[in-house]
């Protein structure tokens, strides 16, 4: 048994880095293209208690970590990781991320594992919402662990060592 959790667990490694390396490429072509930015804030205040083990469902404690996917129009964008914390149930799991997604409407949805129970055990949570993305501008969306919900977009206020570039020579950088 300890071999085949070994084993899967490798292959869950391997096929992060493999994804992780394909985001990266699609992250660039998007970037290289007319694109918005999509921020997601993720704050989640009612974690329980999760069973200890699947062996041992009657010890209870806080959830190491929950897992986040988040997709566009079914394509996968971002796979990260909350950690709940605090001394007592509920527990607090808040994060976030920031991505380029291409513009024009598209489809976000959350898959949030491991912080809710369902039947006794550790569930996934979906969630959907229609957005716009537009050209040069956040769109920021808020997820409290069961729901999503939007801010309408507002402009892109991250400077970046190019618009620093910018700023001080008067010109883009690598232009005569």
């Amino acid at each position: 048994m300890a071999g085949r959790k070994r084993m899967l667990g490798t292959a869950i490694l391997v096929a992060a880095v493999a994804c992780a390396s394909t985001l990266q490429e699609r992250r660039d072509y998007i970037l290289a293209h007319p694109h918005g930015w999509v921020e997601l804030s993720l704050a989640d205040g009612a974690v329980p208690q999760v069973p200890e083990s699947e062996d041992d469902p009657d010890v209870l404690v806080r959830p190491d970590s929950c897992s986040v996917e988040v997709l566009l129009d079914r394509e996968p964008f971002v796979y990260g990781s909350a950690y709940p914390v605090g001394d007592a149930p509920p527990y607090v799991a808040e994060t976030g991320f920031r991505f380029p997604a291409p513009v024009g409407p598209a489809l976000l949805s959350v898959r949030y594992r491991g912080c809710d129970m369902a039947d006794g055990r550790a569930s996934l949570t979906n969630a959907e919402l229609y957005i716009g993305v537009e050209e040069g501008r956040v769109i920021e969306v808020h997820f409290d662990g069961a729901a999503l919900a939007a801010d309408p977009p507002r402009e892109n206020t991250v400077v970046t060592l190019d618009d620093i570039y910018q700023a001080v020579t008067g010109g883009k950088k690598g232009a005569p």
